[in-house]
Order: structure tokens, then sequence, then C-alpha cells
């Protein structure tokens, strides 16, 4: 884990704010869902045997639901953050971000353009929310 994510993580642990049950239940049930399914690939691939996959999955319980908790409110969080501070995104930085995009995916601009729209609005809340988490990191010692 790197540093940002150590403080991301941090402050979002200690950051007050309501959790709604409800969606951390249907988190929950994602999670669980798709380890189920992660279980039938390894099992169809030759890759393991998961004989009672339920009991696995009821061990993994309260592992299941802190991550089911932290994906919740990393979310709510990060919204409030988004509406508090109101981050603008330049064209510049959606070009960066494309670029930097299409590096990682081994792609090509134009790919992304296609994948994106020309105008690259779909990257807006990536750019916005990668600069709440800078934000947090530089106010975290304050």
């Amino acid at each position: 884990m790197d540093s940002k994510e150590k403080v991301w993580r941090d402050f979002v642990e200690h950051y007050e704010i309501e959790v709604p049950q409800d969606a951390v239940e249907r988190e929950e049930q994602f999670i669980a869902t798709d380890i189920r399914h992660r279980m039938q690939y390894d099992a169809m691939s030759g890759g393991g045997l998961h004989l009672n996959p339920r009991g696995e999955i009821a061990q993994q319980q309260e592992e299941i639901h802190k991550a089911a908790v932290f994906e919740v409110k990393s979310d709510l969080v990060m919204k409030e953050i988004l509406r508090n501070q109101q981050f603008t995104v330049t064209r510049e930085e959606l070009e960066a971000e494309a670029a930097e995009l299409a590096r990682r995916q081994n792609s090509s601009l134009e790919m992304i353009r296609n994948f994106f729209g020309e105008d690259l609005a779909l990257l807006e809340r990536d750019v916005k929310e990668r600069k709440a988490v800078d934000w947090v990191c530089a106010h975290a010692d304050s």
C-alpha cells in the first residue's frame, strides 16, 4: 500500500459520517458474490478446489464486513469532499489523464477518446477524485 492510499484509508476510517446499514449489506453481498465467482473460476480453471464455498465465505465474513464498510464509507466521504471542495479540471488535465490511461492500458489516445468521448468528460470524475486524495494528503498533518 502506497503512502497516499494509507493516508486516504486512515482519513476515511476516522471521518465522521453516517454509513447506511442497507448500503453496507448490499456491498457485503456484492463482495461475497465476487468471491464465490472467483472460487468457481478457480475450480473451473484448475486453480483450486472449493468443496465448501459457503463455509469459506462464512469464515471471511468479518473481513468482508470491514471491506464493505470501508467501500461504502469511502464513497460517501469522497462525495462529500468533492461537493465541499468543488475541484475544477482543465482540458490539459483531461488530456494528461487520457495519455496516462492509454499508457497504462497499452492503448492509443485515439482508442481512449473513442471510449470516453472526444471531450474526455467521462474522465473528469477520476481527475477530481485524485485531486481529493491529494487534498486529503496535503491536509493530513494539519
